[in-house]
């Protein structure tokens, strides 16, 4: 289980984040309200997890609070 991430903000959109962690690139889906949360891109955040696994897909979702 991933409870967390804290990396660099390498991309963000209003529905997803690019979280460089250790010089991997996660992509996380995240809410707006956490988006209007995140710092600039190359600022270090620390986002909470959720990983969910599907019979179709494995997605990370992240969460500043």
């Amino acid at each position: 289980m991933i409870n967390r991430l804290s990396g660099t903000i390498a991309e963000k959109t209003p529905s997803l984040a690019v979280l460089e962690v250790g010089g991997m690139g996660y992509e996380i889906g995240i809410p707006v309200t956490t988006f209007s949360k995140l710092p600039q891109i190359g600022e270090k955040v620390t986002l909470f997890t959720l990983f969910y696994v599907r019979e179709d897909a494995h997605q990370l979702f992240g969460f500043i609070e």
